[in-house]
């Protein structure tokens, strides 16, 4: 897991677009999309479920972007 990782999970939990947030990050979307995979794989756990085009955070994405938070406050503060 990487701050990298942790900063495009935080984009795309922020807007449930990963279109958006690639944007947003200043990469592609496909590289959102592997990035966000990558970091579900390192994980062992989904952290998005998409319903037809709408993205949505599961339980454990929610758990996780409480920590990103916390991180990226503290990394700030810091």
């Amino acid at each position: 897991m990487t701050l990298h990782q942790l900063n495009i999970f935080r984009a795309v939990a922020r807007h449930l677009n990963f279109t958006r947030a690639a944007k947003e990050i200043h990469l592609s979307q496909p590289s959102v999309s592997m990035q966000v995979h990558q970091l579900e794989d390192e994980l062992g756990i989904s952290l998005f479920e998409q319903v037809g085009k709408r993205v949505y955070l599961t339980e454990a994405g929610k758990i996780l972007e409480g920590y990103v938070h916390r991180v990226m406050a503290l990394l700030e503060e810091t």
